[in-house]
């Protein structure tokens, strides 16, 4: 604990680790929709970045907002949410997530219980004003675990101008009675600026287009299609501030994320303990649930040191506790447990990143930077599933990003990671050895771009990322009730590589006059090979224990993952516009010949969307029909349930009105699958029960904007 400690000191006493931070300016961006393709993003004009960057404008939050934020970001071409019930939902990119992605707010990357499918993403969609989204590798920067890319979410910081600002967002749903809001109130004067938010939200128990559900081989109801226990409440709070002048700025983020969500009765526990009885009390969380509280505080620091040096510093504390309550049962062995506290997870970790900017020339810079993380894990509760473990890793890199010509740029850079993780000894029923195991390796990145002309971009990017393996992976074994499995790790897992390639080419052509104003168009393919991929495999064994279902595996294996991105969009008579996305992913076991488990089938999403700048007294209209067609998915791993195909309809509008002098108010309403359409998510943890999805529901956000 003492070294913890000192960790977090010398943490806020300031010392140099680093991110590479994603730039200020734009040099070529692509519009599709609300989505800006961004093929560049720069420091200046005269930097590169490789990648293609996913950038959600403002407007993108709010007329697409929906039950958390991975949802609200589902419509863009390779992005999925990994789903547990309506409470719980994970990124996942291009078939990848939880440990192979990485979450950075603030400058900070998200550290809480992400390599479980039932722990959610806890951060408040409410204050989130932009999202980036890398697609593909993007180790070099972001360390160990960006394999599949990073979700950058940006908060509410500087105004154009000085003075109070705010606002106050209410919503309700109709499928499970949610009713919530979120305000903030935001000061600004000359170089200093204060913020602060809080948010609730509070729900019933969700419906599906259901009246039975399989558990075991055994069938139960489903009263009035309501999931029972799947109600919950939120409370969220956060504060802001900042400082800056020419050479210096400074931003302190303090956030806290308190939730409580009851597990559905009939995916946790034994069969014998299922009661599915209409108790009328939809609001009410009984056992099993779980309460989740995420504590952060984040202080970013950049220092313009000389025209051409630029020093950006990050250091965050998180603190994620994770509570799981169920009825105490033992499977037939030893005495019966006191207390219903079934798992408890406590992860510290501090965090300290930074990388120093240098034009060596106009049209050459260098980057270097170096970061550094320590996690203290502690766990508890009767049921054991997750050993104790510390791990402290650090990695240095280095990038050159550079001009060949005016339309040919590049970007190259290498970077070495080391990690080590002290997994504690577990003496009980279930057994762990205590270990240590380290891991170091070296990640490489070089890209082109090359733009002709302003309406074409040209990209493609090689490399190769490493993952170091983490506690679950290693030394997992225990029952998990809520996922209905019960997992096994492996301590002889060596690091994870992958070598990695990504094309992406973008198109845009506008018109002054005529019937279409302007076409977009962007395709994105890529492969990865990984010498040692690290997956969760269903076998085909069960839990000795009684009821403890079937035992899932981390294994090791060569494997390939393949596919691509496709989207356009057409804008005409200065109203409509007509948007369409397609994306694949191929993912392949080379050494048992078996698909990869997870893996989301072909998804095509298109949208009809109409605008009024004026109707009436509202400004700012826009109507939208939204299709989307999931393939069916039959490619799946050996002991893994195939998902039929379906289509899903939404409707969604949104006005402005017009209050006052300083004063205007947005209103959203939207209908999500609107024929209450049964369908299965491939990526929906419920599917094995034969569950299908949320039926159809009724949103609607008012939003009122102030400012002085």
């Amino acid at each position: 604990m003492r070294s913890f400690l000192f960790i977090i000191l010398y943490v806020w006493g300031g010392a140099a680790a680093g991110y590479a931070q994603e730039a200020d300016s734009i040099r070529q961006s692509i519009d599709l929709d609300e989505v800006t393709v961004t093929g560049n993003t720069a420091a200046t004009s005269q930097q590169l970045q490789p990648l293609a960057v996913l950038r959600t404008k403002k407007g993108y939050m709010q007329e697409n907002r929906s039950n958390s934020l991975m949802n609200t970001l589902e419509k863009l071409p390779g992005i999925h949410a990994f789903q547990v019930g309506q409470g719980f939902s994970k990124p996942v990119i291009r078939g990848l997530g939880f440990n192979r992605l990485v979450v950075a707010e603030n400058g900070i990357k998200q550290q809480e219980q992400q390599w479980g499918a039932d722990h959610g993403l806890e951060i408040d969609q409410y204050a989130v004003e932009q999202v980036d989204i890398v697609k593909g590798p993007a180790s070099l920067q972001y360390g160990s675990g960006a394999m599949a890319g990073v979700v950058i979410v940006h908060s509410h910081e500087w105004q154009p101008r000085d003075g109070l600002s705010g606002s106050l967002l209410l919503n309700g749903n109709s499928n499970n009675w949610l009713f919530g809001g979120s305000g903030n109130i935001y000061y600004q004067k000359e170089n200093k600026f204060v913020q602060a938010r809080a948010t609730y939200q509070n729900f019933e128990s969700y419906r599906v287009p259901a009246k039975t559900f399989i558990y075991n081989g055994y069938e139960y109801p489903l009263h009035h299609g309501v999931l029972k226990n799947t109600a919950g409440r939120e409370v969220d709070a956060a504060w802001q501030a900042g400082w800056r002048n020419a050479k210096y700025v400074a931003k302190l983020h303090v956030n806290n994320i308190h939730s409580k969500d009851g597990f559905f009765a009939g995916a946790s526990g034994l069969p014998f303990l299922v009661n599915m009885d209409d108790e009328g009390h939809y609001r009410a969380i009984g056992l099993p649930y779980h309460e989740g509280n995420h504590f952060k505080v984040v202080f970013n620091q950049t220092f313009y040191i000389h025209s051409r040096h630029k020093l950006t510093v990050d250091a965050g504390y998180q603190y994620n506790l994770r509570r799981e309550y169920s009825a105490p049962h033992t499977h037939g062995f030893g005495p019966m447990p006191e207390g219903n506290l079934e798992l408890e997870l406590r992860l510290q970790t501090a965090s300290l990143n930074a990388v120093w900017e240098y034009w060596n020339t106009p049209d050459n810079m260098l980057q270097a930077g170096v970061n550094a993380e320590y996690q203290y894990n502690r766990v508890g509760g009767y049921l054991f599933l997750l050993p104790e473990f510390e791990q402290p890793t650090a990695g240095v890199f280095v990038i050159d990003r550079f001009y060949f010509s005016s339309v040919l740029t590049g970007a190259a850079g290498v970077r070495y990671d080391y990690g080590s993780i002290h997994i504690h000894q577990y003496d009980g029923f279930f057994r762990v050895s205590g270990m240590r195991k380290p891991a170091g390796d070296i990640s490489f990145m070089a890209g082109l771009t090359y733009q002709p002309e302003e309406r074409w971009a040209l990209k493609a990017n090689i490399g190769k990322s490493f993952r170091m393996p983490i506690a679950n992976e290693y030394a997992s074994n225990g029952i998990s009730h809520v996922m209905l499995r019960y997992e096994v790790g492996d301590s002889s897992l060596n690091a994870e590589t992958a070598y990695q390639t990504d094309v992406h080419v973008a198109f845009k052509q506008t018109w002054s006059d005529g019937f279409i104003n302007y076409a977009t168009a962007a395709a994105s393919v890529f492969g990865s090979y990984f010498p040692n991929f690290i997956f969760l495999h269903p076998t085909g064994e069960f839990s000795p224990l009684p009821e403890a279902g079937q035992i899932y595996r981390y294994i090791q294996s060569r494997a390939f993952r393949a596919g691509g991105e496709v989207e356009a969009q057409v804008e005409f008579a200065k109203i409509f516009r007509l948007s369409v996305a397609a994306e694949y992913v191929h993912a392949t076991d080379l050494e048992s010949g078996f698909p990869v488990a997870f893996t989301p089938p072909l998804n095509v999403t298109g949208e009809m969307s109409v605008r009024w700048k004026h109707l009436w007294f509202f400004t700012n209209n826009r109507l939208a029909v939204t299709c989307r067609y999931a393939a069916a998915q039959n490619r799946v791993a050996r002991n893994e349930a195939a998902t039929p195909a379906y289509h899903l309809f939404d409707l969604s509008l949104s006005a402005g009105i017009p209050v006052g002098r300083g004063m205007n108010l947005q209103l959203l309403l939207q209908v999500q699958n609107l024929f209450d359409t049964a369908y299965y998510k491939h990526l929906s943890f419920y599917r094995r029960l034969d569950l299908p999805e949320i039926g159809r529901n009724f949103l609607i956000t008012l939003q009122i904007l102030f400012n002085n």
